[in-house]
């Protein structure tokens, strides 16, 4: 999905520090990684595409977050729900205007990408 290309450039630093923390704390990263993952949704909350997406897939973004919720150890149990928000964040990213999508030179390549189970964080629910 574009938006999540467009974080990775925009905020790199931000979800590798994330993705290192969550691969180090797997039974307790909803805990131990909670301020780094407000830092990525506080960079990636910048950007008009992500605004976008989660304005318009709220539906299936809120069905993925309660299945998280409901499974904080079990997250792969929740692949019906991130396919409905990935298809929904796709079809916002082909529908996009191109001020939508521009990105910015990225400063850091992540190696490894954090775990999708921070995704309320991630795209800003939980106040911000």
């Amino acid at each position: 999905v574009q938006a999540l290309a467009v974080t990775a450039q925009l905020c790199g630093p931000e979800l590798e520090r994330y993705g290192r923390c969550v691969a180090a704390s797997p039974g307790s990263w909803h805990r131990d990684c909670h301020q780094l993952s407000l830092s990525v949704t506080e960079c990636a909350s910048n950007h008009p595409l992500v605004r976008r997406i989660r304005r318009d897939c709220s539906d299936s973004f809120g069905a993925f977050e309660r299945c998280l919720r409901e499974r904080p150890r079990r997250a792969a149990e929740c692949g019906p729900q991130v396919s409905q928000f990935l298809l929904c964040a796709q079809n916002v990213t082909q529908s996009a205007t191109p001020g939508d999508t521009a990105t910015a030179t990225p400063s850091a390549t992540p190696r490894d990408s954090p775990s999708a189970t921070s995704a309320g964080e991630f795209w800003g629910k939980n106040g911000n």
